[in-house]
């Protein structure tokens, strides 16, 4: 080992045409030349937990009904995006439903002895995974026909991403429809690790993400909760990416978890350093 180099990242600093503080541009006073034989490790890292349970990209809850003349009833419901215990988010879904469909006495409730949400109603209904989600918007008719809390008809989602709640409730087997739904056990907090991307630095195909991406540069687990900073160190000599031959002046950044989506920090700033070290 002949060089150090280590570059200071903080969000506070990020350019003007950056999109927020999870996904951003930050750029050099100067221009690093990184020669042969050059690797980068990602270290002091310090991420708040100011993101919330449920946010856009999992806020939706699709759920379906049979109609008195025995055609399908397709309900898209938005739950409002926030930082939710068990018996608050029952309480939020149920509102939904009465508003929805205020003759069926529905009633969602959180048994806290196994950690689940209980759905119950008159009338028999189930709630739709995402693959089925998909198969009724584009695949059965009548496509992309989904009514809202006010039973209007309402956009679709979008191809490959239903934006569901289902990783929450671990709605991922298909169910028959029935009076009552039982929920597998809550993921309320359901992102496990923060993958930190790069397309400057991480295009040397060091690392495939699990979806096939090619530009994380660190996987930083959550062990903190809401409200509290998540640190995270080098501890492994191999947690290293090659960026040798590069020029790098502006350098782009995002924060994402495991199904690719830029993970909202509300305002608040994220920061860590990037040593690059030339090996002998």
């Amino acid at each position: 080992m002949d060089k150090i180099k280590k570059v200071y990242v903080d969000s506070r600093f990020k350019t003007n045409d950056s999109v927020s503080n999870s996904d951003f541009k930050y750029e050099l006073k100067e221009q690093i030349e990184l020669p042969d034989n050059t690797v980068c490790y990602v270290d002091d890292i310090s991420i708040p937990h100011s993101w919330y349970s449920v946010e856009d990209y999992n806020n939706k809850l699709y759920i379906g009904n049979f109609n008195d003349d025995l055609t399908l009833n397709k309900t898209k419901l938005t739950i409002p995006n926030g930082n939710y215990t068990g018996v608050s988010l029952a309480s939020a879904i149920q509102s939904l439903l009465y508003k929805r469909f205020p003759n069926d006495d529905d009633r969602v409730y959180y048994e806290s002895s196994r950690g689940i949400l209980i759905f119950e109603s008159l009338r028999e209904f189930t709630i739709f995974t995402d693959d089925e989600v998909m198969e009724l918007t584009y695949i059965q008719p009548p496509f992309a026909v989904w009514n809202d809390v006010n039973n209007e008809q309402t956009s679709a989602p979008e191809l490959g991403n239903a934006e569901s709640i289902n990783e929450i409730l671990r709605n991922t087997v298909p169910k028959p429809t029935s009076t009552k739904f039982e929920t597998e056990f809550l993921d309320l907090i359901n992102t496990h690790n923060i993958y930190i991307h790069s397309p400057n630095l991480g295009f040397n195909y060091n690392t495939i993400g699990c979806k096939g991406e090619n530009s994380i540069i660190k996987k930083v687990p959550v062990s903190s909760g809401f409200g509290y900073q998540i640190l995270d160190t080098v501890v492994a000599p191999h947690d290293k990416i090659d960026v040798s031959r590069q020029n790098i002046k502006t350098l782009h950044f995002s924060l994402k978890n495991v199904f690719g989506n830029t993970i909202n920090l509300h305002g608040s700033n994220v920061s860590f350093s990037l040593i690059f070290v030339t090996m002998d």
